[in-house]
């Protein structure tokens, strides 16, 4: 119910003049059926009213996903869960709620692909950057730079080596730690994921069927990817693992809404 208020509310701000009219019935309309349905099927159909909502009338809210992955997940469909679930944690990244779900929606996924291990000489120089969060860095960082500039006024009020030292120390941290968040901001920017909605997919080597199935088994719903590039009805997609292959377009989708 918390949801639905939220959601109302931000409705009747954006559409003021539909407010009271379409947008909140139709709302209302997808969240009772969700919350008479008794059958995945008519939990697939309360999901398909909220997504009307999302892509036809173009309400991007993080509870409106975070709901419309609810639906799905009780309809059994784990593709379109995860895929709403990650739409819903850009705009509700904190929610307890949401992280619950949609690690319970990635346990029930088929294909268990585990991630890409980092080259043992990259992990060893660059394992604080790998295995720390980047609130955590960003914290040091801010950390490392004020510690840096008041060490330095010292310095220069007293010009002693110990505060010259310490002022080095910190700036050289502060620089490290500034270009570990470039690079990931860097590489986020670039990244594009996605997950397949089919109920099983053929992936392959090239962009057609002509080409040899990349695996000897099929992928399945649920199963995210990485978007490198798309040409005509075929994407071209990056597992978890690093390999890399050949979907339809029509068997997954990618997180941004396009």
């Amino acid at each position: 119910m918390r949801t639905l208020l939220t959601l109302l509310f931000l409705i009747s701000l954006v559409f003021p003049a539909l407010g009271k009219d379409y947008l909140i019935q139709a709302l209302e309309n997808a969240h009772a059926s969700f919350r008479t349905a008794t059958n995945s099927a008519m939990y697939a159909e309360a999901a398909q009213q909220y997504e009307s909502l999302i892509h036809e009338e173009g309400i991007h809210n993080g509870h409106l996903f975070y709901t419309t992955g609810n639906s799905w997940f009780m309809a059994g469909d784990v593709g379109r869960a995860i895929l709403n679930y990650r739409r819903a944690e850009p705009f509700i990244p904190k929610d307890p709620d949401l992280k619950q779900n949609l690690n319970a929606a990635r346990e029930l996924k088929t294909d268990l692909i585990p991630e890409k291990e980092p080259h043992p000489l990259a992990a060893r120089l660059l394992g604080w950057h790998f295995g720390t969060s980047t609130q955590v860095r960003w914290m040091l960082f801010s950390f490392a730079w004020i510690a840096c500039w008041g060490l330095l006024y010292w310095a220069l009020r007293s010009a002693r080596k110990e505060a010259k030292g310490g002022a080095a120390v910190t700036g050289i941290l502060a620089l490290a730690l500034l270009l570990s968040l470039i690079a990931e901001s860097s590489m986020n920017r670039r990244a594009d994921p996605g997950v397949i909605t089919a109920y099983e997919v053929v992936a392959r080597k090239g962009d057609g069927p002509m080409y040899a199935p990349a695996f000897l088994d099929p992928l399945h719903s649920g199963t995210e990817f990485q978007s490198l590039e798309t040409r005509g009805k075929w994407r071209h997609i990056r597992l978890a693992d690093g390999q890399t292959c050949w979907i339809p377009t029509s068997a997954g989708e990618t997180v941004a809404i396009k």
